[in-house]
């Protein structure tokens, strides 16, 4: 048993590396290396408190701003896809509690590694941006966000399309990812009450480790240029998407 927890929290802590280097992905590689181990709903719910304070982490880390500053300048400007999130994490977490969780990662997997694809073609689809497709992709976010905490590849779909620089798709991804662990936290709190002693030291130590580790990724991640950036995201939605689709298949 000891085995288990020392695989899944190394494997937590390299999540916590990429999100803060990428401004995103502890969530989604952090549940699927719990997931082998727990039950999806368990798994979801481990996540939570560490992803809540990473969020925050990494809000108080632009250099432009300060913290309020942050909050009210990207909320005013991207209210709508936040709010879509928030609204389509909730449908997610139903979703996660009734539906089984193979069918959300194979349909996640495919459009990961569509959306991959089509960026390698020498001219990508661009979406506009516009108030009905941040509440679409916004929406599509936080319903597979919420159901298998893994919300970024469609924000990346719609931040990337649409040209925004790193430092907006790091603080408008984690005001989402905020939004959605609100939810989920109200949600499952039930799960989160039930854990085992095993189970909350190694959530206490995810957390822990992950504040190190999100630190040193961020600071990496001042030093990539856009062009690197970009494909960083890319090589990880890859893997990511490839991934989801091989545990669904796998456990039809």
């Amino acid at each position: 048993m000891f085995k288990v927890e020392i695989i899944t929290f190394v494997l937590c802590v390299l999540a916590a590396l990429l999100h803060g280097l990428s401004g995103f992905g502890f969530p989604m590689i952090s549940t699927a290396a719990l997931s082998m181990f727990y039950p999806l709903p368990i798994a979801v719910a481990m996540v939570i408190i560490p992803c809540l304070i990473l969020n925050l982490m990494v809000l108080h880390s632009d250099p432009e701003r300060p913290f309020l500053h942050t909050l009210y300048y990207y909320l005013q400007k991207y209210w709508v896809l936040i709010l879509s999130s928030l609204i389509g994490s909730f449908i997610g977490v139903i979703l996660l509690l009734y539906i089984n969780e193979n069918y959300l990662k194979f349909m996640m997997g495919l459009v990961i590694l569509l959306y991959v694809l089509d960026q390698l073609r020498a001219q990508p689809i661009r979406i506009q941006q516009s108030l009905p497709n941040m509440l679409i992709f916004g929406c599509l976010a936080g319903v597979i966000g919420g159901a298998t905490n893994a919300m970024a590849p469609f924000l990346m779909m719609y931040l990337l399309s649409t040209r925004h620089q790193k430092t907006d798709i790091v603080m408008i991804s984690n005001l989402s990812f905020l939004a959605s662990k609100i939810i989920q936290l109200g949600m499952l709190y039930p799960t989160l009450y039930s854990f085992q002693t095993t189970q909350i030291y190694l959530l206490l130590a995810i957390t822990l480790a992950a504040l190190g580790f999100v630190y040193l990724g961020s600071k990496i991640r001042a030093h990539l240029s856009q062009q690197k950036f970009k494909r960083i995201i890319l090589t990880l939605l890859t893997l990511l998407g490839a991934n989801a689709i091989w545990q669904a298949v796998t456990h039809f």
